[in-house]
């Protein structure tokens, strides 16, 4: 890793999933790191650094406790790469003990670090009551140690990720489209791009953090809006966000001025004391089409 790296870490067997599938869009612009107890997780990735928690016959279910300090353990070998990093990506599911407990303890050291700690996390299921019940547990943690926690539903992903022809257990299209769209903007590769100050501006809100997802045709902004807003990826009350983080995909035949369009209608469909800002990158597979990513934060 180089000083001002792009780090992205998968943490726990859903947090691999997500983290392993992401970076393959965009592994020339950031770093992987792949954190768990269990080796299969490890092996998501040929181009990962990884580290192993806890010994051989560890596998399967922990506590979060033991999570948290089996993490612990190894904070020489995570603070070499934290301390190298300008932004920290971590993505892990809450209810469980290595994704619950490690991600806390490792967005506190980044986040101890200097760099910017954004944390996407799958809440369990809704008929999982015992992981909710740990999930409930672990977030409010993990949103006092990270800058931003973006709560993503796995039972509304499931749905998202169906329509679109996708396994949820790799994020459904829509967690790598938001990995994507934070670490690109940030390397530059888009149309219009964001500095670090861009995303402290939006991220670090007092409050929650929550993602909204669209796609559609190019020449019906009002109805992206109304699509990414009907079905948010978590349930939350959305009228008061601070800030949005807006990001834009498009293909070839997508305009600057479809991409101010389309930004403008979700700028007139939230509060009009929310802060909004956005980038916009090409995505060839798109063709006519757009893909919307709103991270709205202060909630």
């Amino acid at each position: 890793m180089q000083d001002g790296a792009l780090l992205l870490v998968g943490v726990g067997g859903l947090g691999c999933r997500w983290a392993s599938h992401a970076h393959l869009d965009v592994e020339e612009d950031c770093d992987l790191l792949l954190v768990d107890s269990d080796s299969s997780s490890l092996d998501l990735s040929s181009s990962a650094s990884t580290v192993r928690l806890g010994s051989e016959s560890s596998e399967g279910a922990i506590l979060p406790e033991l999570g948290h300090d089996w993490a612990k353990s190894h904070a020489s070998v995570f603070a070499e790469m934290f301390d190298r990093a300008e932004l920290v990506l971590i993505a892990a599911g809450l209810g469980g003990g290595v994704g619950s407990g490690a991600s806390t303890w490792l967005a506190e050291q980044a986040r101890a670090s200097g760099a910017l700690v954004v944390t996407v996390v799958g809440l369990p299921f809704e008929d999982q009551v015992a992981r909710m019940r740990w999930a409930r547990l672990s977030r409010p943690r993990l949103e006092a140690a990270s800058h931003a926690t973006i709560g993503i539903s796995l039972s509304a992903l499931a749905l998202r990720a169906e329509k679109r022809g996708a396994e949820w257990e790799s994020g459904g299209g829509w967690v790598p489209s938001l990995i994507r769209a934070l670490v690109q903007t940030q390397a530059r590769k888009g149309v219009i791009n964001l500095d670090l100050m861009d995303l402290r501006t939006v991220l670090t809100q007092a409050g929650r953090s929550t993602v909204l997802v669209a796609q559609g045709d190019c020449y019906d902004p009002q109805r992206l809006f109304q699509k990414a807003f009907d079905a948010p990826l978590e349930r939350i009350d959305l009228v008061n966000a601070a800030t949005c983080l807006l990001h834009i995909e498009g293909g070839d035949q997508v305009t600057l001025g479809d991409f101010d369009r389309i930004a403008d209608a979700f700028t007139r469909g939230l509060s009009d004391n929310c802060h909004v800002i956005y980038g916009a990158s090409i995505v060839r597979e798109l063709e006519g089409e757009v893909r919307v990513i709103a991270v709205l934060a202060g909630l």
